[in-house]
């Protein structure tokens, strides 16, 4: 009997429950202006700033995708995307980049890639290198959003100094590979194949020691068989021996 009463004094409670339970989630929805973003993370991009460097390689061109992201939802017709580039250095069209002129956003998609050449020009090797901003701006279409910029920089020489890696408070490049010189980092780019260390973070801030370690044990011992072979490697620039810290 006990039991019963029990039950029943529960049995409303539980009603209760089950019916709110069932009840539909409101389920939120974007009802802003709609707006586009480069998407710096399918970029593979640690920050929005993208360095060409031609020293390393003999390609005339770099491809590189401009992924824009859409805030909003798609639509059944066709949207342009407002863009533009600015240098304040001499970066021209047609000489250091290509973009098509007309980009479009189209219909039944929320993203779209657009291809951006990088041109090795000449005058790279005679000014030196160039910059450009492209920015991401307001459409008839749609808005510009938050991650709107990209900086790049391109080069017809190696750096002097490691790229990748400048505002980590810890583990730098070189407290790993010692401090830069161009003969040096081509030495390491040729081991490695990699020039550019950004990737190479831990949580944005810090270099991870579970790559870079690895690396310079390789990059000493790649060295010790050069100089087996041909003697201490010297920068010709600073008259500097290329060794790795211990």
């Amino acid at each position: 009997m006990k039991f019963m009463i029990r039950y029943f004094l529960w049995l409303p409670v539980c009603l209760t429950f089950v019916l709110t339970a069932c009840e539909k989630e409101k389920i939120p929805y974007y009802n802003d202006v709609e707006r586009v973003n480069f998407n710096y993370t399918s970029m593979g991009l640690q920050r929005d700033t993208i360095d060409v460097v031609y020293g390393f390689v003999l390609d005339e061109y770099t491809d590189i995708d401009l992924e824009i992201l859409l805030m909003g939802y798609a639509k059944n017709y066709d949207r342009t995307i407002g863009l533009k580039i600015t240098s304040e250095n001499g970066a021209v069209a047609g000489t250091n980049y290509e973009i098509q002129d007309r980009l479009v956003l189209p219909k039944n998609e929320v993203s779209v890639k657009i291809p951006l050449k990088v041109l090795r020009s000449s005058d790279l090797l005679e000014d030196g290198a160039k910059s450009f901003l492209v920015e991401l701006v307001d459409s008839d279409d749609l808005k510009a959003g938050l991650r709107t910029t990209l900086f790049i920089t391109v080069s017809d020489d190696i750096p002097e100094e490691w790229v990748g890696g400048e505002n980590w408070f810890m583990n730098k490049v070189s407290d790993y590979f010692g401090e830069c010189n161009q003969t040096k980092y081509l030495f390491v780019y040729e081991q490695l194949g990699v020039w550019d260390f950004s990737a190479w973070n831990l949580m944005g801030f810090m270099g991870n020691d579970a790559k870079f370690s690895p690396a310079k044990r390789i990059l000493k011992e790649k060295l010790a068989e050069y100089e087996a072979e041909n003697g201490p490697l010297v920068d010709p620039k600073t008259g500097d021996r290329v060794t790795f810290p211990d």
